[in-house]
């Protein structure tokens, strides 16, 4: 079945302009199967995957494990009387990430990005990377300063180079989501990566170990050429940990530190945490030692000793079951090989006693070899086959599944780049919302231009002047239209009425036969 949906000229030009009437209107048809697809977007190989079965599979799952039976009973009503049901909100997440809140270079972009939770997503993304989080030593950017004002941003030339692009404080974007009911996600409470690790991680360290750390983390060496340490790579992590026992103590302790900061400022206030962020590489490749003082990081140099069991611990011991603790990872090659090793982690963590409430999988198609244009050449990423190996394997562990990071592409900005990446969006997001253990979708960067460095700048669903692309609608359309029930039903002899909806809040409303208007609330589970 084709989604339609009406594309207004106002619209194209911002959402937030002052509206007319009038307005010429385009109809846009997003084709869900080969049949379908008479412009040839796609590719023949692409549409193989996506085939009939496969889109029905989809639309019976969904209408199997995202809806639920109603019954709804009005006395003193005469037969027939009509009740409106109206979907006031999903039960399932579908969130964004809040990078660049007041960062967008005037008033009406600022406002229409904000307007965007509350509306189409009901949770939000809370970045708090430790870099930018603590750009000074001891000085946590919790709350806005000069240098994350409005105008601050609005007069900024280079907004991109801005240390702090993409970070904003967390106090504005947290209070926003309180006022306007809107769940919030805090991502990362630990990660090891180099844009996550202060510029000022080393300081207070002895002169005579930051000498030795130049051979002994090859992470730390700038040029990526010279990165291959034969000394690094003959020790072990104790051995390392005796060299340098003073940065052995302060990374473990400010790490840690971070973690407990973080979790204390939000405590009752963020309703679920990125505990650990990408760290299954580790556990490949067994460098995680309990009772070791320093881990070899496999990709992040080196890390606290068996620091990702340790983090669960921590964060358990300050959560006090407030909030729903999550592990994430990337999937984005789609390997059948990394699902395995992933799901052998959380199973491991879990055998030893690791809180973990949701499993997180990271999916980009931005980098160079993986990306939508590929996609649409019929390269084998994300396909319904590996999807589904994906879910299974992870779903072994009992644990719900979140799309905790999605990156989809326009190959460009002309029609056709626009129309592949909502054709990606729109059967990725059908069958992620069709699986039963699903429980969210997030959508990474809402704003092309917006998007971390090396990835491509047009990976939003509005432009960088917040206009909606083709993706936006493709996206709104299902979350806002067809995953949501609104019809008006007749009631029986006994004034029930009985329906079939998306799991959510209902709001029922009717007039009794003095036409006076009555209103009930109603939740499908």
């Amino acid at each position: 079945m084709k989604t339609l949906f009406k594309l207004s000229l106002v619209a194209l030009l911002g959402l937030a302009a002052c509206q007319q009437e009038n307005q010429q209107e385009k109809e846009y048809s997003f084709p869900r199967t080969g049949a379908e697809d008479t412009e040839h977007i796609m590719s023949e190989k692409y549409w193989s995957y996506w085939t009939p079965e496969v889109q029905a599979k989809i639309d019976a799952d969904i209408e199997k494990y995202r809806k639920g039976d109603a019954q709804f009973v009005v006395e003193g009503v005469a037969e027939g009387t009509a009740i409106k049901v109206e979907q006031i909100s999903s039960d399932f997440t579908f969130s964004a990430s809040a990078f660049n809140w007041d960062q967008l270079g005037n008033a009406r972009r600022n406002k229409r990005y904000k307007e965007l939770f509350g509306t189409l997503f009901n949770r939000a993304i809370i970045p708090l990377y430790w870099s930018t989080t603590e750009l000074e030593q001891g000085h946590k950017r919790f709350f806005p300063e000069e240098r994350d004002s409005e105008e601050w941003w609005n007069n900024c030339e280079d907004p991109n180079s801005q240390p702090h692009w993409r970070r904003p404080p967390s106090e504005p974007i947290i209070e926003w989501c309180e006022k306007h009911n809107v769940a919030m996600h805090g991502h990362p409470l630990l990660w090891g990566h180099v844009i996550q690790t202060p510029s000022w991680q080393r300081e207070g360290v002895p002169a005579h170990e930051l000498a030795a750390l130049d051979t002994l983390d090859r992470f730390l060496v700038e040029k990526p050429e010279e990165r291959h340490c034969p000394t690094y790579n003959k020790l072990s992590a104790d051995e390392i940990a005796a060299i340098v026992p003073e940065y052995t103590r302060i990374l473990d302790e400010r790490m840690y530190n971070n973690m407990k900061e973080l979790m204390t400022q939000y405590e009752g206030r963020i309703d679920t945490w990125d505990v650990v962020n990408e760290s299954y590489f580790d556990h490949r490749d067994n460098t995680l030692v309990p009772g070791a003082k320093l881990t070899k990081s496999t990709r992040f140099g080196l890390m606290p000793g068996d620091y990702v069991y340790r983090a669960y611990k921590l964060a358990e011991e300050l959560n006090k079951g407030k909030a729903l603790l999550y592990i994430n990872e990337t999937m984005s090659d789609s390997k059948y090989e990394n699902a395995d090793i992933y799901s052998d982690q959380v199973k491991h963590l879990l055998e030893r006693g690791a809180k973990i409430d949701a499993i997180g999988i990271q999916m980009h198609l931005a980098r160079t070899h993986r990306n939508t244009e590929h996609v649409a050449q019929g390269k084998e990423f994300w396909t319904p086959e590996r999807a589904y190996y994906i879910f299974d394997k992870l779903a072994e562990n009992n644990l719900p599944l979140c799309m905790s990071e999605t990156t989809i592409t326009s190959p460009g900005s002309d029609y056709r780049g626009e129309m592949i990446q909502a054709i990606v969006a729109t059967n990725l997001f059908r069958l992620w919302f069709s699986y039963p253990t699903m429980n969210s979708i997030n959508w990474w960067n809402v704003v092309d231009g917006c998007g971390y460095k090396d990835d491509p700048t047009i990976s939003g669903l509005f432009t960088r002047d917040m206009q909606p692309k083709l993706a936006y609608y493709a996206v709104s359309n299902l979350i806002l239209k067809e995953w949501r029930t609104n019809e008006t039903l007749h009631t029986d002899a006994e004034g029930k009425i009985s329906w079939r909806g998306f799991k959510g809040n209902y709001r029922l409303t009717w007039n009794d036969s003095e036409g006076k208007e009555h209103t009930a609330e109603y939740h499908i589970k």
